[in-house]
């Protein structure tokens, strides 16, 4: 990373921020962060068993990075990373690699008892070109599509990457 940065636990006085870099990068509209809004209260508050919000900071504690992990319901040891976002003027940096590495050393240190594989989701569309890169070059298999998921013409697609060495 260019800068010093550091990655911590989300609490309540990062919601703004995370809210921020949803709708600079063109995750969401200002007017569809409910669910995000809920999801990020729920977890900071404990409320969701195991789901965990981090933030990344720069230096001067400006959130640039912000992830969502939690243990996917009704599977096997399966973990899915809901949310992950950097701050427009930091990609590249490779602030996006060191957050999804930490959260994958998370999961490993909990051992193969608690975490056997990870996931990740994004569009189908050119927006989220750079997004199936980027997975892909870290090691993730493009795992499924599920059609039409968002929308006509928007799929869901599955990132799959096992954590066991």
């Amino acid at each position: 990373m260019q800068n010093p940065t550091r990655v911590r636990r989300a609490g309540s006085r990062d919601q703004a921020a995370v809210a921020d870099l949803a709708v600079i990068n063109n995750m969401f509209a200002v007017n569809e962060l409910d669910g995000l809004t809920d999801a990020f209260i729920s977890a900071v508050n404990g409320e969701l068993d195991s789901h965990q919000w981090f933030v990344v900071t720069a230096q001067d504690d400006e959130v640039i990075a912000a992830a969502y992990l939690a243990p996917e319901p009704f599977a096997d040891r399966l973990w899915n990373i809901y949310f992950i976002a950097v701050h427009p003027s930091r990609h590249g940096a490779g602030i996006g690699t060191a957050l999804l590495a930490h959260l994958e050393e998370l999961l490993r240190d909990r051992g193969e008892a608690a975490a056997r594989v990870l996931i990740v989701e994004t569009s189908s569309t050119g927006q989220y070109e750079a997004t199936r890169r980027f997975y892909e070059a870290r090691g993730f298999d493009r795992e499924a599509q599920i059609r039409e998921f968002y929308g006509p013409g928007d799929h869901k697609v599955v990132f799959w990457k096992a954590l066991a060495d």
